[in-house]
């Protein structure tokens, strides 16, 4: 398993400080020994709109002198343009049709195979079926996309923040009702909203399966995996099913923080040594029986 870092709080998409330019994120994750960088598409890191051609060859090209990849592109929805795709309203669903779009073609530009998918919230009173139907034909239209430019859409329940989906079941049965198969998407969990239901991370992991395609980790409150929540049993499981892609590091903000390196290398340093103990520990589990005698 690889391990990236979300850029958000080196970004200004949820918070304002600290602000770093992306080359200075990517700079800082490098030697702190990450093996990638998921980018926000946000400002001032890689908002679509104001990203160049030029500017995203800029990107790459850092990217490749320190030796990393871009694990994956991660969309901001909210805000002032909403970008939901279950809105009722069709104005926002097409903003978000667009703003996605960009995010597909950015990936594509920045040798990244994710972009993170995220279904959106009901409207007060809107019914629950209607904002799953527009969802639907969300992801069907990026799909086209996707599938023509060899990116991957990572379906991702938030349900800390959002509702049409919160579990892994929940997203195999939308990209089912899609009609969209494993080469153009799959489920992406993040420990915060499997947390926030009170649910098993590890039957979560289990009810993905072979679909799980991304994974972001984070502790309680956004703190670095560690500080609250033993992660041994969930990347235990995640070796068990036969995962070997990202883990990012999606922690830390929206609070301003006179030290942001601090928790981006405490969330390193425990990663990394939880996944060197994880052969012995999943070998003692696989004892033929009497072994032990």
């Amino acid at each position: 398993m690889k391990l990236s870092f979300n850029s958000w709080l080196y970004g200004s998409a949820f918070g304002w400080m600290p602000c770093r330019s992306v080359e200075d994120t990517i700079d800082t994750l490098a030697e702190m020994g990450y093996d990638g960088i998921e980018i926000g598409a946000a400002a001032p890191h890689a908002f679509p709109e104001h990203t160049s051609s030029a500017r995203r060859k800029e990107i790459l090209a850092h990217v490749k002198r320190r030796g990393i990849q871009v694990s994956g592109l991660c969309p901001a929805l909210g805000g002032g343009p909403g970008y939901n795709p279950a809105s009722p309203d069709k104005e926002e669903r097409e903003a978000n049709y667009k703003y996605i779009k960009g995010c597909i073609e950015m990936a594509h530009d920045l040798e990244c195979e994710n972009v993170l998918w995220l279904p959106g919230w009901t409207r007060s009173k809107q019914p629950r079926q209607e904002a799953w139907n527009y969802a639907v034909e969300g992801i069907q239209r990026h799909a086209e996309i996707a599938r023509f430019l060899g990116v991957k859409l990572a379906v991702e329940p938030t349900a800390e923040v959002s509702d049409v989906i919160e579990h892994a079941g929940d997203s195999l049965r939308f990209m089912e009702a899609a009609g969209i198969g494993p080469d153009v998407a799959g489920v992406m969990l993040d420990t915060i909203h499997v947390f926030y239901r009170g649910d098993d991370i590890r039957e979560q992991i289990n009810e993905a399966g072979d679909r799980l395609c991304y994974m972001h980790i984070s502790d309680v409150n956004r703190d670095a995996p560690g500080t609250h929540t033993d992660f041994r049993g969930a990347v235990d499981e995640l070796a068990l099913i036969g995962y070997d892609g990202w883990l990012s590091m999606e922690v830390g903000f929206p609070r301003r923080d006179h030290n942001p390196d601090g928790i981006t290398r405490q969330s390193i340093e425990y990663m990394r040594k939880i996944l060197s103990e994880q052969k012995d520990r999943i070998a003692s589990w696989r004892q033929p029986a009497g072994a032990h005698k």
